[in-house]
């Protein structure tokens, strides 16, 4: 449950919503007031001139084939939710549908399905998979980084005046990649974690490690994979992934306290207990 907030204009039928929740965290690790305000403007601003085509289309399941897509959240912390809308258990998780109506500079404009909308349309849960089965990877291709190249990136992107190669080559020189780390996550880092039911990502990846995968899950938008040498401590990742999900992570997207293996020899994703 998050608290939102919507600026509109009487003139026009949609609005972004913009959610609260993680302010707060930032507030309470030192973000000032009006830091918070200027993000919420500059965000309202980023989104205000968005504008979906004829709403009727909505009604029309013919215009919406190719829009459905699906994204991994908590089953737990969902159960109110989970009344409303269609979903398929996956592990301890759920994956939900959802519409990518549009996308622009500042995101995304989506509409998540819900039981109500099924009924009008006239379709059932299983055609939304399929639809969405193909649909995501299309939508959301996949792609895996070292954790090493996403700081690199990161760094690039948001110190970009400070940009010096041979500076952030001695910084990220800590021992990353022992073991390797790499994420997944889609091209635009959004609802990442869904990757993880992509056919072949997982098991492309785990035949060029030759290995199985231990999956990490950082956040509903990304997932940490490590190949499995058989010197991981599965009690330390796990500890290490609920730690990081209570001081890191904001609660909307959490996506697991669990951590999961990838078996390179029967393709199959199970809990490790």
């Amino acid at each position: 449950m998050l608290d939102g907030l919507i600026i509109g204009k009487a003139s026009k039928s949609i609005a972004p919503t913009i959610y609260l929740n993680s302010y707060y965290m930032h507030f309470t690790h030192g973000m000032s007031l009006e830091e918070i305000l200027e993000d919420i403007i500059s965000a309202y601003k980023e989104n205000n001139d968005v504008v979906l085509g004829d709403m009727r289309a909505l009604l029309d399941f013919n215009y919406l084939n190719d829009k459905v897509a699906f994204k991994l959240i908590q089953r737990e912390k969902n159960k109110e939710l989970l009344k409303a809308v269609p979903y398929i258990e996956f592990l301890d998780l759920a994956v939900v549908f959802y519409l990518i109506l549009d996308e622009h500079k500042g995101g995304q404009m989506t509409a998540l399905i819900h039981n109500s909308h099924m009924e009008s349309w006239g379709v059932g849960k299983e055609e939304l998979y399929r639809l969405a089965e193909k649909n995501t990877p299309i939508l959301l291709p996949p792609e895996i980084k070292t954790m090493k190249d996403v700081m690199r990136d990161f760094f690039r992107k948001n110190f970009e005046e400070l940009w010096v190669d041979n500076m952030l080559d001695d910084l990220l020189e800590f021992d990353l990649e022992n073991p390797a780390l790499y994420v997944l996550s889609n091209r635009k880092y959004i609802n990442g974690a869904g990757c993880i039911l992509y056919d072949e990502c997982l098991r492309n990846f785990a035949i060029l490690q030759n290995t199985d995968i231990i999956i990490l899950p950082s956040s509903v938008h990304e997932t940490i994979l490590v190949p499995d040498r058989d010197n991981l401590d599965y009690k330390e990742l796990q500890s290490m992934v609920t730690e990081i999900n209570l001081s890191e992570v904001p609660e909307e997207d959490i996506l697991s306290n669990r951590i999961y293996k990838y078996s390179i020899h029967d393709c199959r994703i199970s809990l490790i207990v």
